[in-house]
């Protein structure tokens, strides 16, 4: 009876921890992302300045994923766009495992003055759009810190 028991609790707990799996999605709610703005910086070994987008979705992934990117830089009071890209990433490519994060970028050469990056994004999954706006920190001459 006691190794009865024992064989009930272990499928009822591994039961109850697959259907917590934050990794797994349901074949008909779509699927979640999660998409990050970094602050531009140096690259490292160019004369570049780099605004980056990280993102993960759920796995199957995305059907699509895309990230419209752009450098803007502070004029007295107004953010002016000075250069824009945009990815589409699709499918396993919009995954990552684990903690890790895939990521994109949107680059400027060196210049002085003050940058920030800015991203809209939209995730299509199964039927469902959605997406967001996102701005990161300021970031004061990058290239010559």
């Amino acid at each position: 009876m006691r190794k009865l028991s024992s064989v009930f609790a272990f499928l009822l707990l591994t039961t109850f921890v697959a259907a917590c799996d934050p990794g797994s999605t349901s074949k008909t709610r779509p699927v979640h992302c999660e998409v990050l703005v970094d602050a531009p910086e140096k690259a490292e070994n160019a004369d570049k300045i780099v605004g980056r987008a990280r993102f993960n979705c759920d796995t199957p992934g995305a059907e699509k994923l895309t990230l419209k990117m752009q450098l803007q830089r502070k004029d007295g009071d107004q953010w002016h766009t000075v250069t824009t890209v945009t990815h589409t990433v699709k499918g396993m490519d919009t995954h990552a495992s684990g903690w890790d994060h895939q990521s994109r970028t949107v680059e400027l050469r060196c210049t002085l003055g003050t940058f920030r990056t800015v991203i809209d994004w939209t995730r299509v999954s199964r039927g469902d759009t959605t997406g967001d706006n996102l701005q990161s920190g300021n970031s004061p001459n990058p290239c010559h810190l």
